[in-house]
Order: C-alpha cells, then sequence, then structure tokens
C-alpha cells in the first residue's frame, strides 16, 4: 500500500554522493555558509524547470525545513534558507518566506532509521500564520526547499504543517538525495 504524502511531488538537482555529498557535508557541518550561493547557482537550473511545472513564478512561494532557534544560534545560519534564498532570486525573483517553525529541538537525523527518524520528527514543525497571511491572495502553491532529501521525514513533516494550515499544493526541492546506501543517509 502507498503512503499517503502531503506534497505533491519532490525533485532534487542532484543525486547525494561525490561533490553534491561535500557540498552539503560543507555547508550545513563545516561553516561555509557561502556555499548556499555556489549550490543555488548549480542546482539553479533544476530548480527553474521544477517551478516551470508546478505555476507561473508569481504564484509560486518558496520557503524552507526551519531550524530550531538553538540550532540556528550555534551554526550562525540555516543552510535550507540560504540555499531557497539564492534559489528564489535572480532575474524573475519568487516570493519567498519563513512560512514554518520548528518548535522543538529533536536529535540529529543522521543516524537515525527511517522509523527513527519519522519518530523525531513527528509535531515539531508548525506552520506561521502571521507570515502566511502576509502572502498575495495570488498564491497558489508552496515550494518547501531543503539540503538532502534522505528518507522522506523531514520533507513530510514540514509539508504537513504547510498543507494543513494553508490548503495549497505542497512540491518539495532538494540539492541532492540520498538513494539506497546506508552510507548516504545524513540529513
Amino acid at each position: 500500500m502507498a503512503e499517503d504524502l502531503p506534497y505533491v511531488g519532490a525533485r532534487a538537482a542532484f543525486r547525494h554522493q561525490g561533490v553534491a555529498r561535500r557540498l552539503v557535508t560543507d555547508v550545513k557541518f563545516g561553516g561555509q555558509p557561502a556555499l548556499g550561493r555556489v549550490m543555488a547557482d548549480v542546482a539553479g537550473p533544476a530548480f527553474r524547470e521544477y517551478v516551470l511545472c508546478i505555476a507561473s513564478d508569481d504564484r509560486i512561494v518558496v520557503t524552507w525545513v526551519p531550524s530550531h532557534k538553538k540550532v540556528q544560534r550555534q551554526r550562525g545560519y540555516n543552510q535550507a534558507e540560504l540555499l531557497a534564498r539564492h534559489l528564489a532570486s535572480g532575474p524573475r525573483p519568487l516570493a519567498r518566506a519563513p512560512l514554518v517553525r520548528k518548535t522543538v529541538s529533536t536529535k540529529h537525523q543522521k543516524g537515525l532509521n527511517r522509523a527513527g527518524r519519522q519518530a523525531n520528527l513527528r509535531d515539531v514543525f508548525s506552520l506561521d500564520e502571521r507570515e502566511a497571511a502576509d502572502l498575495p491572495p495570488r498564491i497558489e502553491a508552496v515550494i518547501v526547499v531543503d539540503d538532502v532529501y534522505t528518507t522522506g521525514a523531514t520533507a513530510k513533516g514540514v509539508s504537513s504543517a504547510l498543507a494543513a494550515g494553508m490548503g495549497l499544493p505542497v512540491h518539495v526541492f532538494t540539492f541532492s538525495r540520498a538513494a539506497g546506501d546506508a552510507s548516504e543517509r545524513h540529513d
């Protein structure tokens, strides 16, 4: 039986291996926020192609997977936000807003199996209703941006909060996607 997902579709620019994996690791754990722009530059064509499949530019809002405020203070930035803001900018910028909050500080997902990841993220994301209320009424779809899609637990948690709170179709875009190999499990 297929799982009922709260998002319409998910797309990644790259497979989570080699240089793509190294970029994610360096921006996320290596204190190199400048790599967010590099990642957006190389993932930009795949992102723009995905946007064209969803709706016209002025009817989409881009958001990102939030970090808990404690983690963001420690790291100094949210790598998903950096990526999202750079992807949404450009000659035809897309609306962007911090639509979701992470209300609970959780364990790192790295090293957890699928069930552990889902349990770790259950009910930790909520819609920022003020941000959602400030969106223009023409918005027809939301794109959630993250650095890596591993088991889909993060995408599912964030998309559930968005879909339930906004009633709009949610799409997921990640820089890379892990596939099969347990050594790639690292979001």
